[in-house]
């Protein structure tokens, strides 16, 4: 964390964090981190700036990015970086980067391939879902969905937004099952919401039609994989 690098955090604008290349054991780190920069004082604006490049050490492919970009920015993140294997190093088909200094190559994709990697389009599909919205004044609200992800298990629900207007509730794949079984509940709605299914993979959308006010089930998804539950209150 940038905070613990200075002697004076008051020379700082923002803190980046980077939070490793480990593909999955690196999730819950990430959001752990996350979550205490965002705690730390005096407050500053918070953002992963690198973690698990999509492709490296032949992992953290685009589930991984998915779960990374969703789950930061739904906790809080003022904003996030992608980063694709071949990009960091600028290679080229005719002359990669080759051995780092610790003598072994990160590898060998050429940048003009690994920035059409399926995760950086899937990431430009989430952005394009947020702009909608007035993200920046979005805040954490775990109590929103049930079940949610907490510091014993980040690997589940992630709930932000605007109170009485506008609700985002990112599902992983392994939480979708709970949804099939009607057990994953929206909580609090102040009154009925248009809801609908966002797949963060196409961009596609499955409208649910209205939520009701208080608690409200949400449907079962059409596929097993992740998903993005929007919704916005009814005029």
């Amino acid at each position: 964390m940038g905070h613990d690098q200075v002697d004076d955090p008051g020379i700082l604008d923002l803190d980046m964090l980077q939070t490793g290349h480990f593909g999955y054991p690196s999730l819950a780190p990430t959001v752990n981190l996350l979550e205490q920069s965002l705690a730390h004082e005096p407050k500053l604006p918070v953002l992963v700036s690198e973690v698990n490049y999509e492709g490296i050490m032949e992992s953290s492919r685009e589930e991984v990015q998915r779960f990374l970009f969703w789950s930061c920015l739904l906790s809080g993140a003022a904003g996030h970086t992608y980063g694709a294997n071949g990009l960091w190093q600028v290679n080229t088909a005719a002359k990669p980067y080759g051995l780092s200094p610790h003598g072994s190559s990160w590898g060998i994709i050429p940048w003009d391939q690994a920035y059409k990697l399926p995760g950086s389009g899937q990431l430009g599909l989430g952005k394009k879902l947020l702009e909608r919205f007035r993200w920046w004044e979005f805040a954490p609200h775990p109590e929103w969905v049930e079940p949610h992800q907490n510091a014993e298990r980040r690997v589940a629900c992630y709930a932000a937004g605007i109170p009485g207007q506008v609700r985002l509730i990112f599902i992983p794949a392994e939480t979708s099952w709970v949804a099939w079984t009607g057990n994953l509940k929206v909580k609090g709605l102040e009154r009925p919401h248009r809801a609908c299914y966002f797949d963060p993979k196409t961009g596609n959308e499955h409208p649910l039609g209205l939520t009701t006010a208080g608690e409200w089930p949400a449907p079962k998804p059409p596929v097993f994989q992740d998903w993005v539950l929007a919704l916005e209150a009814a005029p």
